[in-house]
């Protein structure tokens, strides 16, 4: 554990080190398994209509991994230790930056093992929302074609 602590020391971190090191591997590690995981539920779930990303399930992970990681760095530099250092800055930028980089990551790594399965549940899911369509289109006509009568 001295090598943990003597890396967290290089950053400037002397209070809770080892502490800190691990809550900022634990949400790496989280937000790379959730990006790991959110494909495969995808591929074993029904069709799959198109959305936007603020929709999707690894994005969402990685928004609240950030959340929390935002209140944890004002935590620690207001209540453990006054104040902030350059190096510290660079630690924490290379966190913040590094947890969504690693949950997208996990999402392609699963994707491109469930492409194929993947890919099918997307078009059924188009072809899904193309025969909704045309059903209201065609009841539209149905009922213009009353109001005619």
């Amino acid at each position: 554990m001295d090598g943990i602590e003597e890396f967290m020391e290089s950053f400037g971190f002397t209070v809770e080190a080892l502490t800190l090191f691990f809550i900022c591997a634990l949400i790496l590690m989280v937000n790379f398994a959730g990006g790991l995981f959110s494909n495969i539920i995808v591929s074993f779930g029904g069709p799959i209509h198109d959305q936007g990303l603020t929709k999707r399930t690894s994005f969402r992970l990685a928004l609240v991994s950030e959340l929390f990681l935002i209140i944890y760095i004002a935590y620690y530099h207001t209540v453990l230790v006054p104040g902030i250092e350059t190096a510290e800055i660079i630690f924490w930028g290379f966190i913040v930056l590094a947890a969504p980089l690693l949950a997208a990551i996990g999402a392609q790594l699963t994707y491109v093992a469930f492409a194929k399965k993947i890919d099918g549940l997307k078009k059924q899911g188009r072809q899904l929302e193309r025969a909704q369509r045309d059903g209201e289109r065609a009841q539209d006509r149905m009922d213009d074609d009353e109001d005619d009568d």
